[in-house]
């Protein structure tokens, strides 16, 4: 064990600050929190805030969804968690907390990122993704189709990209006529011909998967862009995404859950 100076014999922990997003927190006593963030260069991490909840000099109540903050720890290799002694404020997503509808939907993304990504590791691509959906979430007025443009291309950086294009038993391409279903366990397109198979869990317009196919591949505000003027094809498209999500991550989000019920009250008045 190396020494520290004029510490002999204690181990000297790797300090550094960095950029995060945080993804959800944990009261802990009193006066603790129990932090999971996303950096670009760690990945996502959880760490301790001891006296988050009083000290507003080094925290400010900056622990919190939605901020992007300067965050400053320190690391044991020894230990799970690292240990943050302060934070300070890089940039406020203020049009998100202004509007509900943004707010539940950036709850939605937050919550998919914390049961979804692996603690430790560089995760440059993720960090990229929400920073770039926080800033598309402040600007659409669509808040609910972004959110399923995110998922899209949340499983691309997940290795599960379905196939949107082309039937997944014939290779063939997808024309504008026709029965199309969609297979979640198999991951993409059945063609009116290949369907016969049985495997098709949903059905499917042709023009519902073309829309998903261009979530995959366009930027996010195009992708909102694309869907406008049809409501039934991005419902048909949200559906067909979250039945995949729940089937390949294992788990239904209770976020999304909690999103409609909200939007349905709301909806009732």
């Amino acid at each position: 064990m190396q020494g520290g100076p004029g510490l002999p014999g204690v181990a000297r922990m790797p300090r550094y600050q960095e950029p995060v997003f945080v993804l959800k927190k944990w009261d802990l006593g009193e006066s603790d929190q129990l932090v999971s963030f996303l950096s670009s260069g760690r990945g996502k991490l959880r760490g301790i805030a001891k006296g988050a909840k009083r000290s507003k000099k080094r925290f400010g109540g900056l622990l919190s969804p939605f901020l992007l903050v300067q965050l400053e720890c320190f690391e044991n290799p020894s230990r799970e968690l690292v240990r943050i002694e302060g934070c300070s404020l890089i940039h406020y997503y203020a049009p998100i907390y202004g509007d509900l509808e943004k707010l539940l939907v950036g709850c939605c993304a937050l919550d998919f990122l914390e049961r979804v990504l692996p603690e430790k590791g560089a995760q440059e691509d993720w960090f990229d993704l929400l920073r770039h959906f926080f800033e598309c979430l402040g600007n659409t007025s669509t808040a609910s189709c972004l959110l399923w443009v995110f998922f899209a291309k949340a499983l691309c950086l997940l290795g599960l990209q379905p196939q949107f294009g082309k039937c997944i038993y014939c290779r063939r391409p997808l024309g504008r006529a026709g029965v199309f279903g969609f297979s979640v366990p198999h991951g993409g397109v059945v063609c009116g011909a290949c369907i016969r198979r049985g495997t098709a869990t949903h059905r499917a317009a042709w023009d519902t998967l073309l829309l998903l196919d261009r979530w995959v591949a366009v930027p996010m505000e195009e992708g909102v862009l694309a869907a406008e003027g049809t409501k039934r094809r991005v419902r048909e498209a949200a559906r067909i995404l979250e039945a995949f999500l729940a089937y390949h991550v294992g788990r239904e989000l209770r976020s999304l859950r909690v999103m409609r019920e909200v939007q349905k009250k709301i909806g009732q008045r």
